[in-house]
Protein backbone atom coordinates (compact mmCIF):
# COMPACT_ATOMS: atom_id res chain seq x y z
CA UNK A 1 0.00 0.00 0.00
CA UNK A 2 1.47 3.36 -1.06
CA UNK A 3 2.57 5.29 1.88
CA UNK A 4 0.62 8.85 2.35
CA UNK A 5 3.01 12.02 1.80
CA UNK A 6 3.69 13.64 4.74
CA UNK A 7 1.58 16.50 5.93
CA UNK A 8 3.31 19.83 6.09
CA UNK A 9 3.17 20.60 9.98
CA UNK A 10 2.61 24.73 9.05
CA UNK A 11 -0.44 23.99 6.90
CA UNK A 12 -3.64 25.34 8.66
CA UNK A 13 -7.03 23.85 8.43
CA UNK A 14 -8.94 25.66 6.32
CA UNK A 15 -11.38 27.07 8.19
CA UNK A 16 -9.17 28.58 10.30
CA UNK A 17 -7.61 30.20 7.51
CA UNK A 18 -10.93 31.32 5.98
CA UNK A 19 -11.58 33.00 9.78
CA UNK A 20 -8.17 34.85 9.45
CA UNK A 21 -8.27 36.13 5.83
CA UNK A 22 -12.03 37.17 5.58
CA UNK A 23 -12.63 40.47 5.74
CA UNK A 24 -14.34 42.37 8.32
CA UNK A 25 -17.44 43.79 7.03
CA UNK A 26 -17.75 47.69 5.90
CA UNK A 27 -19.73 50.20 5.34
CA UNK A 28 -19.29 51.50 2.05
CA UNK A 29 -20.28 55.11 1.04
CA UNK A 30 -22.08 55.19 -2.36
CA UNK A 31 -21.98 58.02 -4.88
CA UNK A 32 -25.11 59.02 -4.25
CA UNK A 33 -24.52 58.94 -0.75
CA UNK A 34 -21.29 61.10 -0.66
CA UNK A 35 -23.49 63.86 -2.45
CA UNK A 36 -26.82 64.10 -0.38
CA UNK A 37 -23.69 65.06 2.09
CA UNK A 38 -22.25 67.41 0.36
CA UNK A 39 -24.76 69.05 -0.78
CA UNK A 40 -25.89 69.36 2.95
CA UNK A 41 -23.00 71.07 3.43
CA UNK A 42 -23.25 73.71 0.88
CA UNK A 43 -25.18 75.87 2.96
CA UNK A 44 -23.44 76.05 6.00
CA UNK A 45 -20.15 76.65 3.83
CA UNK A 46 -22.03 79.39 1.38
CA UNK A 47 -22.99 80.71 5.43
CA UNK A 48 -19.63 81.11 6.56
CA UNK A 49 -17.81 82.56 3.25
CA UNK A 50 -20.75 85.29 3.28
CA UNK A 51 -19.88 86.12 7.10
CA UNK A 52 -16.14 86.17 6.56
CA UNK A 53 -17.20 88.29 3.14
CA UNK A 54 -18.71 90.65 4.90
CA UNK A 55 -15.94 91.19 7.55
CA UNK A 56 -13.21 91.67 5.47
CA UNK A 57 -14.58 93.74 2.43
CA UNK A 58 -16.36 95.90 5.23
CA UNK A 59 -12.54 96.37 7.12
CA UNK A 60 -10.67 96.26 3.58
CA UNK A 61 -13.06 97.70 1.13
CA UNK A 62 -14.64 95.98 -2.20
CA UNK A 63 -10.94 96.39 -3.69
CA UNK A 64 -8.55 95.06 -0.57
CA UNK A 65 -10.22 92.33 -0.19
CA UNK A 66 -9.25 89.33 -2.29
CA UNK A 67 -11.13 85.75 -2.96
CA UNK A 68 -8.34 84.34 -2.02
CA UNK A 69 -8.28 86.01 1.79
CA UNK A 70 -12.35 85.06 2.37
CA UNK A 71 -11.89 81.07 1.44
CA UNK A 72 -8.76 81.67 3.96
CA UNK A 73 -11.43 83.11 6.46
CA UNK A 74 -14.27 81.18 6.02
CA UNK A 75 -12.09 77.82 6.25
CA UNK A 76 -12.73 76.93 3.05
CA UNK A 77 -10.95 76.48 -0.69
CA UNK A 78 -10.79 78.73 -3.11
CA UNK A 79 -12.52 76.53 -5.39
CA UNK A 80 -15.43 76.64 -3.24
CA UNK A 81 -16.07 80.23 -2.63
CA UNK A 82 -15.82 80.16 -7.06
CA UNK A 83 -18.25 77.23 -7.29
CA UNK A 84 -21.00 79.70 -4.96
CA UNK A 85 -20.43 83.34 -6.45
CA UNK A 86 -18.34 82.82 -9.20
CA UNK A 87 -16.38 86.49 -9.35
CA UNK A 88 -15.94 88.77 -6.27
CA UNK A 89 -18.75 91.12 -7.34
CA UNK A 90 -21.37 88.54 -7.15
CA UNK A 91 -20.24 87.53 -3.78
CA UNK A 92 -19.96 91.16 -2.90
CA UNK A 93 -24.02 91.70 -3.85
CA UNK A 94 -24.68 88.53 -1.95
CA UNK A 95 -23.81 89.94 1.31
CA UNK A 96 -26.25 93.06 0.56
CA UNK A 97 -28.48 90.28 -0.39
CA UNK A 98 -28.23 88.65 3.26
CA UNK A 99 -30.15 91.81 4.80
CA UNK A 100 -32.83 92.37 2.96
CA UNK A 101 -34.86 91.45 5.93
CA UNK A 102 -33.39 94.51 7.06
CA UNK A 103 -34.88 96.94 4.08
CA UNK A 104 -38.19 94.84 4.75
CA UNK A 105 -38.07 96.08 8.31
CA UNK A 106 -38.32 99.31 8.01
CA UNK A 107 -40.51 99.43 5.17
CA UNK A 108 -43.00 97.28 7.10
CA UNK A 109 -43.11 99.89 10.02
CA UNK A 110 -43.24 102.75 7.15
CA UNK A 111 -46.17 101.33 5.97
CA UNK A 112 -47.55 100.94 9.91
CA UNK A 113 -48.10 104.16 9.97
CA UNK A 114 -51.83 104.64 9.21
CA UNK A 115 -51.91 108.69 9.43
CA UNK A 116 -49.09 110.65 7.86
CA UNK A 117 -50.78 113.84 8.77
CA UNK A 118 -50.33 113.16 12.65
CA UNK A 119 -48.19 115.59 14.46
CA UNK A 120 -45.85 113.13 15.11
CA UNK A 121 -46.07 111.48 11.43
CA UNK A 122 -42.28 112.46 10.79
CA UNK A 123 -40.70 111.31 13.78
CA UNK A 124 -42.68 107.93 13.04
CA UNK A 125 -41.39 108.24 9.55
CA UNK A 126 -38.03 108.87 10.28
CA UNK A 127 -37.94 105.83 13.60
CA UNK A 128 -38.97 103.44 11.14
CA UNK A 129 -35.93 104.89 9.18
CA UNK A 130 -33.54 104.64 12.13
CA UNK A 131 -34.36 102.12 14.64
CA UNK A 132 -33.98 99.37 12.76
CA UNK A 133 -30.58 99.75 11.51
CA UNK A 134 -30.13 100.47 15.27
CA UNK A 135 -31.36 96.77 16.21
CA UNK A 136 -29.22 95.01 13.70
CA UNK A 137 -25.85 97.29 14.80
CA UNK A 138 -26.87 95.79 18.43
CA UNK A 139 -26.52 92.32 17.06
CA UNK A 140 -23.15 89.70 17.52
CA UNK A 141 -21.26 91.75 14.47
CA UNK A 142 -23.49 93.83 13.09
CA UNK A 143 -21.44 96.52 13.14
CA UNK A 144 -19.99 94.94 10.15
CA UNK A 145 -22.59 95.67 7.64
CA UNK A 146 -22.43 98.86 9.32
CA UNK A 147 -19.01 99.64 7.82
CA UNK A 148 -19.78 98.00 4.93
CA UNK A 149 -22.30 100.66 4.31
CA UNK A 150 -20.47 103.05 4.98
CA UNK A 151 -17.74 102.15 3.04
CA UNK A 152 -20.36 101.88 -0.30
CA UNK A 153 -21.94 105.06 0.20
CA UNK A 154 -19.08 106.99 -0.14
CA UNK A 155 -16.78 105.08 -2.22
CA UNK A 156 -16.64 106.77 -5.81
CA UNK A 157 -16.73 103.97 -7.81
CA UNK A 158 -20.15 102.56 -6.31
CA UNK A 159 -22.07 103.35 -9.30
CA UNK A 160 -20.28 100.57 -11.33
CA UNK A 161 -21.81 97.81 -8.43
CA UNK A 162 -25.32 99.26 -8.49
CA UNK A 163 -25.43 98.07 -4.94
CA UNK A 164 -27.29 101.56 -3.69
CA UNK A 165 -28.98 101.74 -7.04
CA UNK A 166 -30.42 98.33 -6.57
CA UNK A 167 -30.85 97.46 -2.95
CA UNK A 168 -31.18 101.27 -1.33
CA UNK A 169 -32.41 103.31 -4.05
CA UNK A 170 -36.19 101.84 -4.27
CA UNK A 171 -36.37 102.13 0.09
CA UNK A 172 -35.33 105.71 -0.58
CA UNK A 173 -38.04 106.22 -2.91
CA UNK A 174 -40.71 105.43 -0.39
CA UNK A 175 -39.52 106.99 2.23
CA UNK A 176 -39.25 110.70 0.58
CA UNK A 177 -42.83 109.98 -0.88
CA UNK A 178 -43.89 109.52 2.71
CA UNK A 179 -42.15 113.01 3.73
CA UNK A 180 -43.90 114.64 0.98
CA UNK A 181 -47.59 113.13 2.34
CA UNK A 182 -46.55 114.66 5.88
CA UNK A 183 -45.26 117.87 4.65
CA UNK A 184 -46.87 118.71 1.63
CA UNK A 185 -46.19 122.18 2.40
CA UNK A 186 -42.30 121.46 1.40
CA UNK A 187 -40.88 120.99 -1.62
CA UNK A 188 -40.51 118.06 -3.34
CA UNK A 189 -36.39 119.36 -4.11
CA UNK A 190 -36.14 120.01 -0.20
CA UNK A 191 -37.64 116.26 0.84
CA UNK A 192 -35.04 115.11 -1.40
CA UNK A 193 -32.13 116.73 0.13
CA UNK A 194 -33.57 116.27 3.64
CA UNK A 195 -33.48 112.37 2.72
CA UNK A 196 -29.89 112.68 1.93
CA UNK A 197 -28.99 114.27 4.69
CA UNK A 198 -31.05 111.94 7.55
CA UNK A 199 -29.19 108.72 5.94
CA UNK A 200 -25.55 111.16 6.22
CA UNK A 201 -26.35 111.54 10.07
CA UNK A 202 -27.22 107.72 10.19
CA UNK A 203 -24.31 106.76 8.84
CA UNK A 204 -21.85 108.49 10.65
CA UNK A 205 -23.37 107.68 14.10
CA UNK A 206 -21.59 104.32 13.35
CA UNK A 207 -18.54 105.90 14.62
CA UNK A 208 -18.85 107.12 18.16
CA UNK A 209 -15.80 106.27 19.60
CA UNK A 210 -14.81 110.34 19.78
CA UNK A 211 -18.18 110.27 22.35
CA UNK A 212 -16.29 109.40 25.12
CA UNK A 213 -13.11 111.76 24.35
CA UNK A 214 -15.31 114.51 23.79
CA UNK A 215 -17.21 114.42 26.68
CA UNK A 216 -14.68 113.70 29.38
CA UNK A 217 -15.87 109.82 29.32
CA UNK A 218 -19.16 110.88 31.07
CA UNK A 219 -21.30 109.49 28.09
CA UNK A 220 -20.32 106.06 26.90
CA UNK A 221 -20.02 104.82 22.71
CA UNK A 222 -22.61 102.53 21.82
CA UNK A 223 -25.49 103.54 24.31
CA UNK A 224 -27.17 102.58 21.50
CA UNK A 225 -30.89 102.99 22.80
CA UNK A 226 -29.73 106.44 23.95
CA UNK A 227 -28.27 106.79 20.82
CA UNK A 228 -31.34 105.78 18.60
CA UNK A 229 -33.44 108.19 20.28
CA UNK A 230 -31.22 111.65 20.02
CA UNK A 231 -30.90 110.38 16.17
CA UNK A 232 -34.86 109.93 15.90
CA UNK A 233 -35.41 113.49 16.97
CA UNK A 234 -32.28 115.11 15.57
CA UNK A 235 -33.19 113.88 11.96
CA UNK A 236 -37.18 114.80 12.67
CA UNK A 237 -36.85 118.10 13.93
CA UNK A 238 -34.31 119.13 10.70
CA UNK A 239 -36.67 117.89 8.34
CA UNK A 240 -39.45 119.58 9.94
CA UNK A 241 -37.39 122.83 10.17
CA UNK A 242 -37.17 123.44 6.65
CA UNK A 243 -34.75 125.08 4.33
CA UNK A 244 -34.04 129.00 4.87
CA UNK A 245 -33.63 130.03 1.40
CA UNK A 246 -35.97 131.64 -0.87
CA UNK A 247 -37.02 128.91 -3.53
CA UNK A 248 -35.89 129.26 -7.16
CA UNK A 249 -38.17 131.18 -9.13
Amino acid sequence: MPSRPPRDRMTKPASETTLKTTPKSTVRTTPKAAARRTAAEEPSRRAKILRAAEKLFAMEGFHGASMRNIAEAAGVGLSVVVYHFETKQNLYRAVFAEHQMLFGERLAELRAIEDVTAPDAVERIVTAFVMPVMRQQARPDGKYYSMLTVREASDPHERSRGILRDYYDPMAREFIAALQRALPEQSPEYLHWAYLFAVGALVMNFFDERMSRLSKHRYKPGDLPTKGRFLVRFIAAGIQAGPDVEPKS
